[in-house]
């Protein structure tokens, strides 16, 4: 027995249940992106109260409020499209769009999660400073959370011809919020969330240096493995990188630094850097038949964001940069060799047939 699916394909039963996926659609992506944004928006808005505020008491506190909301929206969206769907006739691993049904799994992991974090709370107390990213609980609730931040992502890339900011707005918007989360996680390695690193008068410091490189390599590797993702998937529209470096850096700045007034320089450094890669990508078309370019490209964007911030933080602070000349110059390079070699995973040059040799 055969049943049609919404678009237009034969598909077999198995007892009875539909063994296709509801058809694609954009307003759905489009909610899954909204959702996870107002989800996003509130991790920040947290992280932003545990970096100011001394002392947080309670689970129960105006910050986890606007996250927890956002996540419900994205679970209630998911829950009630399973529902329908499964009494339509479908399998119940099939009942959401194609690429949905990780997000679904994701948002029951952070449901136990986040009530294993009010009773981790109740037990331990409120982690506070860097212990609050590695709580066993918090990790549970990001490993949710990028299941389901990540699914509008997950469903375009198994989709043919999209192509253009209105087809591909809502994996990359999607790809920035996973980026973000990753970031988020890994914010005492940033130099959007210290960008005093590079002005402090520590040089003869040997760990505090090494900080400070992790804060700029760490991030370069994050950022190129985002746009490369993309890249190898699809042809981009000009300003994705803007989009994806200006708004990540935002994001950071912002959750460390009351309205970014002190550090709005380090905002212009990258979204000049995602405007010199934006402009690179349309000029070079980088690609899987295009490895030189996309090599290129990995090099030039961490490389130029870095080096663009390092001059904007010693327009900040008039002491200006500690480092000396072989630093600030060379630590972006290596930034750029990391988005080089990152590039190589991606693309990685033909393997010859061995038995044919």
């Amino acid at each position: 027995m055969a049943s049609i699916s919404p678009a237009g394909t034969a598909r077999p039963q198995t007892g009875g249940r539909l063994q296709n996926y509801p058809a694609d659609s954009r307003a759905f992506d489009w909610l899954a992106v909204l959702t996870s944004a107002w989800f996003l928006g509130g991790l920040f808005l947290d992280g932003w109260a545990h970096n100011h505020i001394a002392e947080l008491e309670s689970f129960f506190t105006p910050w986890h409020a606007v996250l927890y909301s956002g996540f419900f929206s994205v679970g209630s969206l998911m829950v009630y499209t399973q529902y329908r769907n499964v009494g339509r006739g479908y399998a119940w691993s099939r009942a959401l769009p194609r690429g949905y049904f990780p997000t679904l799994i994701g948002c029951v992991l952070f449901l136990i999660g986040g009530v294993g974090d009010m009773l981790w709370h109740e037990i331990f107390g409120i982690e506070q400073n860097i212990e609050a990213l590695f709580s066993p609980t918090h990790l549970l609730l990001a490993s949710g959370a990028f299941l389901f931040v990540s699914g509008p992502l997950r469903a375009a890339w198994g989709r043919a011809g999209l192509r253009g900011w209105r087809d591909l707005l809502p994996p990359i918007l999607s790809m920035l919020m996973t980026f973000s989360l990753v970031t988020f996680f890994l914010q005492y390695a940033s130099i959007w969330g210290n960008p005093g690193f590079l002005t402090e008068r520590s040089s003869g410091n040997y760990f505090f240096n090494v900080t400070s490189v992790a804060a700029i390599l760490i991030p370069a590797a994050l950022m190129v493995g985002a746009l490369l993702m993309l890249l190898r998937r699809w042809t981009l529209p000009f300003g994705t990188a803007t989009l994806l470096f200006t708004v990540n850096a935002a994001l950071m700045v912002l959750m460390r630094f009351d309205f970014a007034a002190e550090y709005w320089r380090v905002l212009v450094a990258a979204a000049a850097g995602g405007l010199l890669t934006d402009g690179l990508i349309a000029a070079l078309k980088p690609s899987l038949s295009r490895p030189g370019a996309l090599r290129l490209v990995a090099f030039a964007a961490p490389f130029a964001v870095f080096l663009l911030t390092m001059g904007a933080v010693a327009l900040t602070d008039q002491r200006g940069l500690y480092w000396p000349i072989h630093m600030w110059l060379g630590v972006p390079f290596v930034a750029g060799a990391i988005g080089l070699l990152l590039s190589f995973l991606v693309a990685p040059p033909p393997v010859p047939d061995e038995a044919q040799g």
